[in-house]
């Protein structure tokens, strides 16, 4: 596509990601937080912006299959022709919600990487992304566009309302679809190894390459030594209101004054609370997952002293869904 081709809002956000400034810009799962992944000072900007501990790698994004292979250095690789067949494997889920860790080229700066040698790779479904992306000619990091720790961002006011004017710009480009970040794959071992669960689940992943994968495991808050993916600590994705998941609620301990409660049905046995949020009239895991973090944001700006949330099935999207309520209500 030719320059003239884009909007006119694609073309000013591409034009600050080249000069270094911070924009935001959605996705399928979450909106970005996005910058030059080339640009050292542009991504200490962002860890500056949201708080985050350096510790905390950030996701790179990239428009096509070619540009992923790219930002791989396959030298640097256990067994490089394995590596690739696995990314060969997985191609058919991009653009998609799955990034995939492997050894980085030079190119990428150690600083969105947690200073590490490794680097989480994706290609956003979202048309906006893209453009982006492609218009900007340079592979963007970009973690969720708010605060560290807090709920993530899933249209253009939440972002607004976390980071005002601290982001140079934001594309609006409505609700994203799927709600929950990407899911992480590690290839750098032989057996790979999920280090975040999302939509593209384990037995996809699995019939994919043709082998078993491993689980991930929870980071520890205490451990300041660099993780190879976002979304691996303990405590993460919190609203500033207690989050009590309903399955460990004790009956025999009453509730305090004012409660809301968010039900992943209109099946499930109601409360007598403050307010309810109902993410799925027939509990369909996609739209749970779609609405969760709208609704928790929505809860956390009613001065409550509780939000109880349904729980599911850890199974498939499940396993996304409870990943992120077990964080949440992390105290």
């Amino acid at each position: 596509m030719h320059t003239d081709d884009y909007t006119p809002e694609i073309q000013h956000a591409a034009r600050l990601l080249r000069e270094g400034k911070l924009v935001a810009f959605p996705t399928e799962t979450v909106y970005g937080l996005g910058a030059d992944a080339t640009n050292p000072a542009a991504i200490r900007r962002v860890f500056h912006v949201k708080g985050r501990p350096s510790s905390n790698p950030l996701i790179v994004h990239v428009p096509s299959f070619t540009e992923l292979l790219r930002y791989i250095d396959f030298s640097r690789s256990k067994d490089p022709a394995l590596l690739h067949n696995r990314l060969k494997a997985l191609e058919h889920f991009w653009p998609g919600p799955l990034s995939v860790v492997a050894p980085r080229v030079r190119e990428i700066c150690a600083d969105s990487c947690a200073g590490g040698d490794t680097v989480a790779l994706r290609i956003p479904r979202h048309d906006m992304a893209l453009q982006l992306l492609a218009l900007s000619q340079t592979p963007i990091a970009a973690p969720s566009a708010n605060p560290s720790m807090y709920i993530s961002p899933t249209t253009a006011q939440h972002v607004r309302d976390n980071l005002g004017d601290l982001v140079d710009y934001v594309l609006d480009g409505g609700a994203c679809d799927v709600g929950l970040e990407s899911t992480v794959v590690s290839l750098l071992d032989e057996i790979p190894t999920i280090l975040r669960p999302g939509a593209i689940t384990a037995s996809m992943l699995e019939t994919a390459l043709g082998c078993k994968v491993k689980d991930f495991a929870p980071r520890d808050d205490a451990d300041i030594s660099p993780l190879l993916s976002p979304g691996m600590l303990e405590k993460h994705y919190s609203p500033n209101t207690p989050v009590i998941l309903r399955d460990k609620l004790d009956n025999a301990t009453p509730l305090p004054t004012r409660v809301g409660v968010i039900r992943f049905s209109d099946t499930t046995e109601p409360l007598n609370t403050e307010a309810i949020k109902i993410l799925s009239r027939s509990g369909d895991l996609s739209e749970i997952a779609a609405n969760l973090f709208a609704a928790l944001r929505d809860l956390d700006q009613m001065n409550l002293d509780m939000i109880i949330v349904d729980t599911c099935e850890p199974v498939g999207l499940g396993a996304a869904i409870m990943d992120r309520l077990l964080r949440a209500s992390k105290r």
